[in-house]
C-alpha cells in the first residue's frame, strides 16, 4: 500500500480529487485530508505495476493543480472580463476588387 502527501502549499485538493477519480479503474485510492495537506493512500493496483500507477496519479493530481490555477489567474485579470474592442478587426486587408 503505497501512501503520496500532497501538500496544500502545492497542490489543490479538488485537484486531487479528479485525479484519484480518474485513476479508480487502474487503483484503490482513498483520500485523507488534513488542514495541511491531502494524504492518497493507494490500494490495490491494476492494468500496470505501482510505481507507474502512483507516479502517474501524481502528475495528473499537478497538472490539474496547474490548470486550475491558471484557469483562476486568468479570471482574475481584468482584461478577462472586459468586452471585446468594437469596431472592425485589427489588420491588414485585401483589395479583391482587381
Amino acid at each position: 500500500m503505497g501512501r503520496i502527501t500532497f501538500d496544500r502549499s502545492l497542490y489543490t485538493p479538488d485537484a486531487v480529487e479528479t485525479a484519484a477519480a480518474a485513476y479508480a479503474e487502474y487503483a484503490d485510492i482513498a483520500l485523507e485530508r488534513s488542514s495541511d495537506a491531502v494524504i492518497a493512500i493507494v490500494g490495490a493496483v491494476r492494468g500496470a505495476d505501482r510505481d507507474t500507477i502512483e507516479h502517474s496519479f501524481s502528475n495528473l493530481a499537478l497538472q490539474e493543480t496547474v490548470v486550475r490555477m491558471r484557469r483562476a489567474a486568468v479570471l482574475a485579470t481584468p482584461e478577462a472580463s472586459a468586452p471585446p474592442p468594437a469596431g472592425p478587426a485589427a489588420g491588414p486587408t485585401a483589395d479583391r476588387s482587381k
